[in-house]
């Protein structure tokens, strides 16, 4: 038996656990949080990427169907979602999107079903709902400025304006098919903040704006003839300011009457917005916020969103209303942040709104001011920490949020549905989870938690971003005493966010058997000038504990002190991940990767040590293990690369065997991962086969040594997930098969107790779940099902298995006929490139984001065929037991090269077919290619024949 053979083999093992006594938990769970909450059912998928939640996460746009009823649509990084319900539930719609969207999404009020989403160079179109998008993003005008605003004209039908961040403005009149520019702006160096598009005149658009350089100098104009000419209202001081920029514009009907915000407050027009004034009654700075959602049955009412909690007005502006206590952010009586608000445009008494962690928000009554989540089915929470325990549990937790958020959940069902667990939580965001390996009861977080203005009025205090919970992560304490905090009313964390915390595994009391004792926690850190020229520690980057986290201390001696940068702002090492070696049992050698913490963004090349630490006493000294690393921006001048994620072989009885993922902040083409064979005195290369993926998290399979790397695709094109290295890192294949495009994947556990291993991954959208099934040739296409293919498995008749074949894959497609599947075997052969093996063979009705074609069918669906190291390749796709005729040709959904950002169904020439058999010739970077990844060829398509009977072919204008 080869090794890789015996490592799949393995992987079918259970891992026997020491498991301690499971006392009856209490699960206190508020009746508020219940009602926010329906628990939704999946399974981690055998060989495919299934999520069962957890439900809920950022969502930065919304807007409500003006043609149907109860319809909703919300937007956040992880795609689009609709309602049907009046935003009770949500069912992803994603296909044709292929990129993580920004807060943008605006339905057309000239046609029924038809939306427009924008990433921050894509523009995407739908005219049935969502089902299918079609991607409309300007060719070649994008490649160089993000998009900052769109709008949509109210009269002229297919009509879009999109704003540049370099102050230009496109237009389209047939809904993104074509587009031209529009005049320039008569001030140049100009920032566009919003545009709104006139009512009733389709040809005036009002646009603000900033400054690009100075982001002060506040201007707003009016275009005429679709923007062919420009008028500046209210030139000189408008009544916001200069300093003060717009935030939103929204017209209340045909009137005359526009609205208009900032975070300073609320302004009014009657006469389309040729002149302002601020709202009657209102002082500026008493109410403001991002967004403006005029009630579409009374002009005089008006919400405002993007701000702590909502405000309305019933009265013109006479007077605000503000909704504090009843837009609950977690569980510790705060307020959240809410986004867009909507009403129904048939049932006004229905209003939803936006929130930057929770999800959706819907109010309970038009005369009550309570609101609620409603999130079921909406799967888009940035989920930055999560962690295994016995039963089936999983634990996972949201990251990168800065606002009082719901943001941990618990499973207990190995992740099929999720139930929100914050009871005494005060977190905003956590980013790591450890379980007590002696006591599973026991579970540790570590995040952050700045401080609040809470629903009495008052500011609750910030803490040191460590908590603990004693009855399996129901209920939580925070434990940060001797974590140091900023003297003042804020009391905020001089430690910074707390990015890891380890359980020392032999610490356990009651002669090793009983709780874990020692803890160690990494952060940020923190450095402040002494006045003298030099810097003076405030916060450690690591803290340690001898009683279960009653108490900290300091233990960061040996991490290095700071530098100055050109600003004189200090940058040093912080810490974002700690791990111990396993193989010594005095517990006292542990490793930290580090990355380049502080500074205010001066140009300095850094010389501070970096990368990656070592303590063989326990913490009390730390020393430099980053030989072989590469260097800061690739200078050899400056100290190693950022390292944001360390993985230790427990395979290897010497523990000298680590992984590292190295990755440059400013040069993000540099991240990859090293090996270290040596207790890290130095480090190799070893990431071949993820082609510079930019890697946040490594785990090593207890039982088999393989290793799993949670990675992003540098270009954006969904050509990331997660990867595995079977040969010790010697090689990487992407186990992606389902994984969506528009997920990144951030943070990995593995969970070795049924029959297979269970990865899962925690992601932009939720938690991301995968069984690993055996499969030799790492092609996608799990053993039993390629063994079951025609010829006895053998599906190109070569004399050799498929499922022992890299370059051979075979599996069941699903037919036009519902229900039904036939097998298809694809074949590789070089042309340039090593090309010598599939990876992530998968019929297309696997993936969630491959929009169908109405003017062409798949009849025998198509097929996604990821080929790494590769230049051009021929293909050849066996179709058995089926027959074509001369009308059908190969169609794929790849991106229309030279154009890199726009993705489109296109016939591939040069195909060619012989009885079942076509021959496909595919070239990186060109036609068939659906990513931008150099020397890695992504097709996804197959044989089509033109429907008989369809109703668009993806090209109408509204």
């Amino acid at each position: 038996m080869n090794k890789q053979k015996r490592v799949r083999a393995l992987s079918n093992k259970p891992l026997r656990r020491r498991m301690a006594a499971v006392c009856a938990a209490s699960h206190i769970i508020s009746l508020s949080i219940m009602l926010i909450y329906w628990a939704s059912t999946a399974i981690a998928g055998p060989g495919i990427w299934t999520t069962g939640g957890p439900d809920g996460g950022e969502v930065s746009g919304l807007v409500a169907s003006p043609s149907s009823p109860n319809t909703f649509y919300a937007v956040a990084r992880g795609g689009v979602f609709k309602s049907i319900d009046g935003g009770i539930t949500w069912n992803a719609v994603n296909a044709g999107i292929t990129r993580q969207l920004g807060r943008l999404i605006l339905h057309s009020a000239t046609a029924p079903d038809t939306l427009y989403s924008f990433s921050s160079r894509n523009v995407y179109f739908t005219n049935n709902g969502g089902t299918t998008w079609s991607d409309r993003t300007p060719s070649g005008m994008l490649t160089t400025s993000g998009l900052s605003s769109a709008t949509l004209s109210r009269v002229f039908p297919g009509r879009i304006y999109i704003a540049l961040n370099d102050g230009s403005i496109l237009r389209s009149d047939d809904a993104g098919l074509t587009w031209v520019g529009t005049s320039p702006l008569p001030v140049a160096d100009r920032f566009i903040t919003t545009m709104e598009a006139h009512p009733t005149d389709p040809d005036v658009l009002l646009v603000a704006t900033q400054s690009l350089s100075m982001g002060a100098d506040v201007r707003v104009f009016r275009g005429t003839a679709a923007g062919g000419a420009w008028t500046e209202i209210c030139p000189g001081i408008c009544p916001w300011g200069d300093f003060s920029a717009l935030n939103d514009i929204a017209f209340a009907g045909s009137s005359g009457k526009a609205w208009a915000i900032t975070f300073g407050g609320v302004f009014q027009s009657l006469d389309f917005g040729s002149s302002w004034s601020a709202t009657p009654g209102l002082p500026v700075n008493q109410v403001g916020g991002r967004y403006l959602a005029p009630n579409p049955d009374d002009n005089d009412d008006l919400f405002v969103g993007g701000r702590l909690g909502l405000a309305y007005t019933t009265d013109n502006g006479s007077t605000w209303t503000e909704v504090l206590t009843g837009f609950g952010g977690n569980s510790s009586a705060q307020i959240g942040n809410s986004q867009q608000v909507v009403y129904d445009p048939f049932n006004t008494s229905i209003q939803l709104a936006g929130s930057l962690s929770n999800g959706v928000y819907r109010r309970i009554s038009a005369g009550m001011d309570i609101w609620m989540p409603n999130v079921t089915g909406l799967r888009t929470a940035n989920i930055r920490a999560i962690a295994v325990a016995p039963g089936n549990r999983v634990h996972a937790g949201i990251g990168d949020i800065f606002e009082p958020s719901f943001n941990t959940f618990r499973s207990t069902n190995g992740g099929s549905s999720w139930t929100p667990t914050n009871s005494g939580l005060q977190a905003d965001h956590l980013r790591d989870i450890s379980v007590d390996p002696n006591n599973d009861l026991i579970v540790y977080a570590s995040g952050l938690y700045r401080p609040h203005q809470n629903i009495m009025g008052g500011s609750d205090n910030a803490n040191g971003g460590i908590y603990k919970s004693t009855d399996g992560g129901v209920n939580w304490t925070t434990i940060d005493t001797g974590i140091p905090l900023n003297a003042g009313a804020s009391n905020t964390s001089l430690f910074g966010t707390a990015r890891t915390i380890t359980l020392d595994q032999f610490s356990g009391s009651a002669g090793g058997t009983g709780p874990i004792q020692d803890l160690y926690v990494g952060g940020t850190g923190r450095y402040a000038p002494d006045g003298l020229g030099g810097f003076t520690q405030q916060a450690a980057r690591i803290y340690k504990s001898t009683n279960a986290g009653g108490s900290w201390v300091a233990m960061d001696n040996g991490l290095g002190a700071p530098q100055a940068d050109s600003f004189g702002s200090p940058i040093f090492a912080s810490v974002v991940q700690i791990v111990q070696d396993s193989t010594d049992a005095t517990g006292n050698t542990l490793y930290a990767a580090t990355f380049i913490g502080g500074g205010d963004g001066g140009i300095t090349v850094p010389t501070v040590p970096n990368g990656v630490f070592k303590t063989i006493d326990g913490g009390a000294n730390w020393a430099a293990m980053s030989n072989g690393l590469p260097k800061f921006d690739g200078n050899p001048a400056a100290t190693e690369a950022s390292v944001l994620s360390l993985a230790i072989d427990p395979t290897d009885v010497t523990g000298m065997t680590l992984y590292a993922s190295s990755n440059d902040l400013n040069n993000s083409a540099l991240g990859t991962v090293y090996k270290t064979i040596d207790g890290g005195a130095n480090w190799t290369f070893s990431g071949t086969g993820l082609n510079n993926r930019d890697v946040r998290d490594l785990m090593v399979d207890v039982l088999t040594g393989d290793v799993y790397a949670a990675a992003a695709d540098p270009s954006s094109n969904g050509d990331g997930g997660v990867y595995v290295s079977a040969d010790g890192g010697a090689s990487w294949q992407s186990i992606s098969v389902g994984f969506p495009p528009t997920a990144v994947s951030t943070k990995l556990a593995l969970d070795n107790s049924g029959a297979n291993l269970v990865i899962h991954a925690g992601t932009t959208r939720s938690v991301q779940s995968f069984e690993v099934l055996p499969d030799e040739d790492t092609d996608g296409v799990s053993d039993p099902v390629e063994t079951a293919a025609p010829n006895g498995g053998d599906g190109n008749l070569d004399g050799m298995q498929d499922a022992m074949q890299a370059e051979v894959s075979s599996t069941p497609l699903q037919t036009i006929n519902r229900g039904d599947s036939e097998y298809v075997t694809a074949v590789l052969t070089a042309q340039t490139g090593n090309c010598n093996s599939l990876e992530n063979v998968t019929g297309l009705d696997a993936l969630d984001s491959v929009p169908l074609e109405s003017t062409y069918v798949l009849p025998f669906n198509g097929l996604q065929l990821r080929i790494p190291d590769c230049q051009s390749a021929q293909i050849e796709l066996i179709f058995h037991n089926r027959s074509f005729d001369n009308t059908s040709r190969i169609r794929t959904y790849a991106l229309d090269f030279p154009d890199e950002l726009r993705f489109q169904w296109q016939f591939l020439p040069g195909a060619s077919l012989s009885g079942n058999t076509w021959t496909l010739t595919l070239n990186d970077g060109q036609l068939g290619d659906s990513t931008a990844e150099d020397n890695v060829i992504l097709f996804l398509g197959g044989p089509s024949e033109l429907a008989e009977i369809f109703f668009d072919d993806g090209m109408e204008v509204e």
